[in-house]
């Protein structure tokens, strides 16, 4: 296997397969060999060259094979990588809404305990005091509550 740093089966097929269109050939152009690297004059005409023997084809044969069925000999070189990814976070938010109906009592008891154990500033009593006397009047407003049954 090729281990002095030069191109593999991989990078050599890569190379090879760019998609790009190439210039016509010139008599003396010389690529690398897939496996070991050496020199392969390329002729005038017919497929580029991706090895410079068939030992080198066997060898970049036996490496895909090999690598395919996961018993490839290779050396394991670890990395760091790092990667971009979205992570949806999915978090709960309380909301303060007004009660609807038969949950008044319940907002004001709330409110009642709150006022007893001292949990209401004292600097939020004044426009506390003003909203509940502008509830009472709206309370005194509407017509025929007091003849309704307990």
């Amino acid at each position: 296997m090729n281990n002095d740093g030069k191109s593999t089966t991989t990078d050599a097929i890569a190379a090879t397969n760019d998609g790009r269109t190439r210039s016509p050939r010139r008599p003396g152009q010389t690529l690398g060999c897939g496996w070991c690297g050496s020199p392969i004059l390329l002729p005038a005409r017919g497929r580029t060259p991706k090895w410079c023997s068939s030992s080198c084809r066997h060898r970049a044969w036996e490496l895909t094979r090999a690598a395919a069925s996961g018993h490839a000999a290779v050396r394991v070189v670890d990395r760091v990588v790092e990667v971009d990814r979205l992570v949806t976070v999915v978090q709960e938010v309380p909301v303060a809404t007004v009660p609807q109906g038969a949950a008044w009592p319940a907002a004001l008891a709330q409110l009642a305990i709150a006022l007893d154990s001292g949990r209401v500033y004292d600097r939020d009593l004044p426009a506390l005091a003003q909203a509940l006397a502008g509830v009472a009047d709206a309370l005194e407003r509407r017509p025929g509550w007091r003849r309704r049954p307990r």
